[in-house]
């Protein structure tokens, strides 16, 4: 069995590496999701209601709950960085420079976190204002509304980040010959 599975990663090498990628974006979810959801409806419980007003999110059109956006940016950090560790050692087992991988790599993560804290605002908000079943008696996000949303937001950015990641971060040095 393990020489048949051994067998099937080397013959389809670049599967085999998405299929890691895969695990390692629904593991670093998980985590990400859970430290959401601890600082969303924990943490920052006090701040429920209040929308976010700081020069930054006015200038990126985020308009959001002030315990929806902190906690994601938290959140977020979190699964980055254990995406990180786990795609350079596990996935791509990179062996390109450590200090350029993570400047890009924070480059990649500072983009998709703002897209992302945008598209959680945009969600959130549309969801409040075009879904009874999204708000609370308090007019809140419920936490099965937040979670279809988390979803949503955490998903998309996958389109990007696993190409970025792939042949521009985490790569490999040519072997000569």
């Amino acid at each position: 069995m393990k020489e048949r599975f051994k067998a099937f990663a080397e013959k389809h090498d670049e599967l085999w590496k998405f299929i890691k990628f895969s695990f390692a974006g629904v593991s670093s979810f998980i985590v990400q999701y859970i430290v959401d959801i601890l600082f969303h409806f924990v943490v920052f419980k006090g701040l429920a209601g209040q929308t976010v007003d700081n020069e930054v999110f006015r200038f990126l059109g985020i308009d959001s709950q002030m315990d929806a956006a902190y906690a994601y940016f938290i959140a977020a950090a979190v699964g980055y960085a254990v995406s990180f560790v786990m795609n350079r050692k596990v996935t791509f087992d990179a062996d390109s420079g450590l200090t350029s991988s993570v400047i890009m790599y924070i480059v990649m993560v500072v983009a998709t976190v703002f897209i992302a804290a945008w598209m959680k605002g945009f969600f959130t908000d549309f969801a409040l204002k075009h879904f009874a079943w999204a708000a609370n008696d308090k007019g809140e996000i419920t936490g099965l509304a937040d979670g279809i949303i988390f979803i949503l937001v955490t998903s998309i950015p996958f389109l990007w980040t696993y190409p970025l990641q792939r042949f521009v971060i985490h790569r490999k040095k040519k072997i000569e010959e």
